[in-house]
């Protein structure tokens, strides 16, 4: 067995033995008696004493019955990691808000509830125990018209680390609502007219974190608002990775004037594309090779063997259904699996593909500030509000990241933080005591280096 903590070691005196079950600890009456036949003496368990606790042992009939439960264990990943990196500067920033702001922005990671909703989520949790914060729809949309926009802003330019690269990417976020001067018509990728938000994400390529946002009008996305996002999130080293569609002269143009670094994917017809030559060398990513050549003006060149095989084989399928030719197939079999990024960065080929590829990472972000912004639209009642909502999803998405960046694929965030919702604290009529932990919870604890003390401190 491991050595027991200090304040448990008292416990264990002359005829009392301790012993461990998850993060408790129970202690039973204990006694010897000579066995004749072993020549020593065996060791008898007796009476059930009760529950070890820094004021004491806690005896079964003083403990009474539960009178409620709470999640624990998600909560305790969730506080714990934002202990270490938002809290201090929420706390600085905003002294009488913090609470309720992270508050609301653990529980956006447990469940991306509507506003009118998360009260009853929040009841559930054991951050009700710690916080004593109200958090009625009332409530928080007094904090999302409360919080000052400049003082927002000073706590997303403290994620941003010192000298780190930081990647620009932009979305448009539609919407109905009738409420967000922000809303103006605009074009989607799919060519569609509709009223929209453009929102603007620094993303550090360093930490795989998202760092800053900013929304703008819907019909504002060129490179004078990139430049303008940039510098009032105080970031020193910044590359814009853009689509194909970004991809213009007039646009590489204002960039270069704006000393604007970028990655640009060029369509497989550009002319800016150079003649083949023997490929320099080859490296890993994710798992699969991936072939590169020698940058020529401003282009890297890269293939992925394996996706040049799929596109192959489903060129040749459609050939047999008489949907291609093979004319075609010889036009086009020197750019399967193939990727061009047009870049005025100078860096080694696979330092520039991993830029580009952290794109997935920031898409995969504005896909959640799609979802839980349709979920809420009815609470936003002004541009103002649509900015802090907006800031606070950030430090949701921010948690999140922290977790999805030390798991290794076996679990998504949303899994773990299911997972750890089993371990519950129980409120009894004197006192409280953590439930026994199933394997998977327990196993997660050790691996992500959980603190289950953390929360009872705080309490």
């Amino acid at each position: 067995m491991a050595e027991l903590p200090e304040w448990v070691r008292k416990y264990k005196t002359k005829g009392v033995e301790i012993r461990v079950s998850g993060p408790n600890y129970y202690a039973y009456e204990m006694s010897s008696k000579w066995n004749p036949k072993k020549k020593r003496a065996d060791k008898i368990t007796g009476e059930y004493l009760g529950v070890v606790t820094r004021e004491g042992i806690v005896k079964p009939r003083s403990i009474g019955m539960v009178r409620t439960d709470y999640e624990y264990g998600n909560i305790a990943l969730l506080h714990g990691i934002a202990d270490r990196t938002i809290i201090p500067v929420l706390k600085e920033i905003y002294p009488t808000m913090w609470e309720r702001i992270i508050s609301y922005v653990i529980l956006r990671n447990i469940q991306p509830l509507p506003m009118k909703s998360i009260h009853y989520l929040y009841e559930k949790t054991y951050l009700s125990k710690i916080m004593g914060e109200s958090m009625s729809p009332d409530s928080l949309s007094k904090m999302l018209s409360s919080l000052p926009e400049d003082q927002s802003i000073k706590v997303m330019q403290s994620l941003t680390e010192k000298g780190e690269y930081v990647l620009l990417d932009s979305t448009a976020i539609f919407s109905r609502s009738e409420n967000l001067s922000f809303l103006e018509l605009g074009h989607n990728s799919k060519g569609m007219h509709l009223p929209q938000i453009n929102v603007m994400m620094l993303f550090s390529s360093t930490r795989t974190m998202p760092t800053f946002v900013r929304i703008l009008p819907g019909s504002i996305a060129d490179v004078s608002a990139m430049a303008n996002t940039i510098d009032m999130a105080g970031v020193e080293r910044c590359v814009i990775v853009a689509d194909k569609g970004f991809f213009s002269a007039d646009n590489v143009d204002k960039l270069k004037k704006r000393h604007l670094s970028y990655i640009i994917p060029l369509r497989r017809n550009s002319s800016l594309i150079p003649e083949p030559e023997h490929f320099m060398g080859v490296f890993s990513y994710d798992g699969k090779p991936v072939k590169y050549w020698k940058r020529e003006n401003d282009v890297y060149v890269f293939e992925d063997p394996v996706l040049r095989s799929e596109e192959e084989k489903d060129f040749l399928l459609r050939i047999e259904e008489n949907k291609r030719s093979k004319k075609q197939y010889d036009e086009n079999e020197i750019n399967f699996g193939k990727l061009y990024l047009f870049s005025d960065l100078n860096e080694e080929p696979e330092r520039i593909y991993r830029l580009y590829k952290q794109r997935e990472y920031v898409e995969y972000a504005f896909n959640v500030y799609k979802n839980d912004l349709e979920a809420d639209r009815s609470y936003l009642g002004d541009d103002h509000m649509l900015f802090t909502y907006m800031f606070l999803n950030l430090l949701s998405l921010y948690l999140h990241f922290q977790i999805l960046n030390i798991l290794d694929g076996k679990y998504s965030v949303r899994d773990v933080l299911l997972i750890l919702s089993r371990i519950k604290m129980y409120q009894m009529e004197k006192s409280e005591i953590m439930s026994e932990i199933p394997k998977k919870a327990k196993d997660l604890v050790s691996y992500l280096k959980i603190d289950l003390s953390i929360l009872r401190k705080n309490a």
